[in-house]
């Protein structure tokens, strides 16, 4: 048994950047995972999570899709949300999760899932001792290419256009609402709508705002951050 390293930031020379990965055994579940990705390891370079799929959309016939999620202990985690389209499982490997769910809080420890009505209000994070990372399985139904968004938001931040705790600029946010879209067609605001304030109040704000973030620069759409290429050059990879 070896422990291995990967997930690091990688600096203008393509060297890994010391602390910024994450350790895993090389004959575990997290190998096991890593050797299962349909796609290159993406990570939020200011949360510290990882993030790689393991079932797209083309391989379940749009019935769901499936990825990986490692985040360390005391990750601030998403922001407040919901799902406007699809339900999203949880299922966690290991490590300790505690999720908020239409108000009620839940504790998920190792083999234990939750399933998350679209429509309901949530949000999670990974809990237990520092230095530790929490590992889940989280599944979309329908397929909808929500990795596409999350691959989006971190390509972002790994080229420091987010906010410090690496949720999308407001201006940002308000252009992808209105006009991102998924590999399968779905829209930004079809996709998660931020709690508060709310998918009328946010129709409203992004109807006025991403005419402005549209003028001043802001795109909906970046091709480059769901390319293999751009991950390899930002990301240290596992070995294949």
């Amino acid at each position: 048994m070896t422990k291995l390293t990967c997930g690091e930031r990688l600096d203008g020379n393509g060297i890994p950047v010391h602390g910024t990965g994450f350790e895993y055994e090389s004959d575990g579940y997290v190998a096991e995972l890593l050797a299962q990705r349909s796609g290159p390891v993406v990570s939020s370079p200011q949360q510290g999570e990882w993030v790689w799929e393991l079932v797209g959309s083309a391989e379940s016939n749009g019935e769901f899709e499936r990825y990986a999620v490692v985040c360390p202990t005391g990750n601030q985690g998403p922001i407040t949300h919901f799902h406007p389209t699809f339900d999203e499982l949880f299922k966690v490997v290991s490590g300790t999760f505690a999720l908020k769910a239409d108000g009620e809080d839940i504790t998920l420890e190792a083999g234990e899932e939750l399933m998350v009505k679209k429509g309901t209000v949530h949000t999670f994070r990974c809990v237990g001792d520092d230095g530790e990372h929490g590992v889940l399985i989280a599944e979309t139904y329908p397929a909808v290419g929500f990795t596409d968004l999350l691959y989006t938001g971190f390509g972002l931040g790994h080229e420091g256009k987010t906010k410090s705790s690496g949720d999308p600029k407001l201006l940002q946010m308000m252009v992808m609402l209105r006009g991102f879209r998924t590999s399968l067609g779905i829209c930004g605001s079809d996709l998660m709508t931020p709690v508060p304030p709310g998918q009328t109040v946010v129709a409203i704000i992004s109807r006025i705002l991403a005419p402005l973030g549209r003028l001043l620069g802001y795109k909906a759409n970046f091709p480059q951050y769901l390319e293999k290429e751009f991950w390899e050059k930002h990301v240290n990879q596992p070995p294949k």
